[in-house]
């Protein structure tokens, strides 16, 4: 905060951090250490009272407050009023900071938000003149005081506050840097921010009765981070908000914004989910540094023309569109898209070879998808997608998956299988005495029926255990599977042999053992397919995109779910191959994951790309 402008200053804190005693993290916050933090209140309380610089024992703030005793020592004030004696209230008085001229850092805090005004103020209570930092938790009255002067002031953070203004015209702000009025639900303006040419950072999320950003955005081309997260009442912004620094815009749950305006092309993150907003502007096509872009459950959004070129996320979940855009085969950095529940989407264009996830749960309209599909890494989840055509179930059945897995609808295994069962579990055996070797690659099936009697929030955890003759340790991995189907489901992925840490002489029989933890499904039928691939892995890093030779009869993918047919499938008698119940000693093991984990995954963009 002083930093700016005082170089020794800055010097001086890097001289700290070097010697461990303060640590600066990549966004310039300065963190101590607890025991030094004890060590220097401790240096406090032994210097006299009118001596003290920075004031954190909440009684004596508490005298210093209602009784006019501070003095132009004091340049920082650090008050938890949940450690007030007694539990008991304060009242400040009109005067209070009068006296302290040299005040610079005010911080009033309480750990935990419980809605309760622990502190009294006066309407008319002066401020010091020369605040910089403002740090006021749950502030109690509905204006600033009309003496109060932001001119120096870097960080006003004002949290929970009973604010409905900030005060009245213009002020001098261009040393404010960052402004939170987070949670502050009674806020219905805001200020004029013309001369608030520096601010990096402005937090208005949960904001609920603010209505309108006024028009002085357009001069705030520092901003960088802007979070109006549960603003419901939102309704108008500017038309042009192309601010040339902006980075991070959140407008998650703005439920009646329906017009999104001209944004900074280097815009990084955008998030609109949850709001009424009809279409895209077209800037976006220019926006080359959008890396993530959230737009789910904005059921009013149709279309989306264009896609940016440089994006990896990109969630459109539970809107009504009605087709992608033919370009997104050319967006080469896509790795997770999420079209979950859009009900309207009939197709799927070809996709980019870098895509690792996609989630088409519950498109009900959704009948083809657009092959080849290369991509050596994607997990494919068309979970209750019943319209899936037969072309579009070939394509998907036939993919190879060396790290990946798909699911959807589906009653039966493909036909040409080395070996099936019914039930959870299969041994697969070698003639004669040749053991596996790390050559050998299995593509594996389940048809998966789901538990009805599970609760209908219950997610699903597919895990698949492998067991061979002789003892090696077990490596397993947790997948979480959302939501969980309607009806029966075929699930396919690959595994192999090649390249593991633990013990790969598994000797010539392997026993597959299919389980859920969650109970939300069942394993009624599994296959396996395995064959060697010497010449694939002869160098690491390498991958065969083959496509497994599947023949069904075309009536076999035939689906309709009628009502109550769930319980109502036949039970298919199917010849076990190679089955037996004969003790084995764990030797490889891996868990693995059925078809939608997007929540997983849209929870982690949301936190790393400002989501939810």
């Amino acid at each position: 905060m002083h930093a700016d402008n005082n170089l020794h200053v800055r010097h001086g804190l890097q001289t700290l951090a070097n010697k461990s005693l303060i640590h600066i993290s990549t966004s310039e916050e300065i963190v101590m250490h607890r025991l030094l933090q004890q060590v220097g209140r401790q240096a406090i309380k032994r210097q006299e009272p009118w001596k003290r610089h920075i004031l954190v024992d909440a009684d004596e703030i508490c005298n210093v407050l209602e009784n006019d005793t501070g003095s132009s020592t004091v340049s920082g004030i650090s008050f938890n009023i949940e450690k007030i004696s007694g539990f008991g209230e304060v009242s400040l008085s009109q005067e209070a900071f009068k006296r302290m001229q040299h005040l610079q850092f005010l911080s009033v805090f309480k750990i935990r938000y419980d809605g309760n005004d622990r502190v009294q103020i006066p309407e008319n209570m002066e401020f010091p003149p020369r605040l910089r930092f403002l740090h006021w938790i749950a502030y109690p009255r509905k204006i600033l005081s009309p003496t109060f002067c932001p001119e120096y002031l870097v960080e006003l953070d004002m949290q929970y506050s009973l604010l409905e203004k900030l005060w009245e015209g213009t002020q001098p702000l261009t040393n404010l840097k960052k402004m939170s009025l987070s949670s502050s639900w009674y806020l219905k303006e805001l200020p004029d921010l013309s001369n608030a040419t520096n601010l990096e950072g402005l937090d208005l999320s949960a904001c609920k009765n603010l209505v309108e950003l006024p028009s002085s955005f357009s001069y705030l081309h520092k901003l960088k981070y802007l979070d109006m997260m549960g603003c419901k009442k939102l309704q108008v912004v500017p038309l042009d908000i192309n601010l040339r620094s902006l980075e991070v815009v959140n407008m998650y749950g703005c439920s009646r914004l329906r017009s999104f305006p001209h944004i900074s092309t280097n815009i990084t993150s955008l998030n609109i989910s949850y709001t009424a907003v009809e279409e895209l502007p077209g800037s976006i096509r220019r926006c080359s540094r959008l890396c993530a872009l959230q737009i789910y459950k904005s059921s009013n959004l149709k279309t989306v023309t264009h896609v940016p070129i440089n994006i990896t996320y990109l969630d459109l979940s539970e809107t009504g569109i009605e087709k992608i855009p033919y370009d997104i085969k050319g967006v080469h950095g896509l790795q997770s898209l999420f079209l979950g529940g859009c009900r309207k989407l009939a197709s799927l264009p070809e996709l980019p070879t870098s895509l690792m996830y996609l989630s088409a749960n519950e498109c009900e309209s959704l009948e083809s998808v657009s092959f080849p599909f290369n991509a050596p890494c994607v997990e494919l989840s068309f979970t209750n997608c019943f319209k899936l055509n037969q072309e579009a179930r070939r394509g998907i059945i036939q993919h190879s998956f060396p790290h990946g897995w798909a699911a959807l609808p589906g009653r039966e295994l493909p036909g040409e299988l080395d070996h099936r069962s019914t039930g959870n579990s299969i041994t697969i055996r070698l003639e004669g005495e040749t053991p596996f070797s790390t050559f050998f690659r299995f593509k594996v099936f389940l048809v998966i029926s789901p538990n009805h009697d599970a609760e209908e929030s219950s997610s699903s955890t597919l895990c698949c255990r492998s067991i061979g003759k002789i003892s090696c340790p077990i490596d397993e991995t947790h997948f979480y599977i959302i939501p969980k189907p309607q009806a029966e489901h075929l699930v396919m992925f690959h595994s192999d042999l090649h390249n593991k840490d633990k013990c790969l002489e598994v000797g010539n029989e392997i026993l597959f053992e299919f389980s859920n933890i969650s109970h939300a499904c069942e394993v009624i039928e599994c296959g396996v397919r395995f064959y060697t691939d010497e010449a694939g892995r002869s160098s690491e890093g390498s991958h065969e995109y083959e496509q497994d030779q599947v023949f069904e009869d075309d009536n076999d993918w035939i689906y309709e779910l009628g009502p109550g047919e769930a319980s109502e499938f036949p039970e298919n008698s199917i010849e076990e191959d190679n089955i037996e119940g004969n003790k084995h000693i764990d030797c490889w093991s891996w868990l693995i994951l059925c078809f939608d984990v997007s929540y997983i995954v849209r929870t982690i963009g949301s936190f790393v790309w400002g989501g939810r």
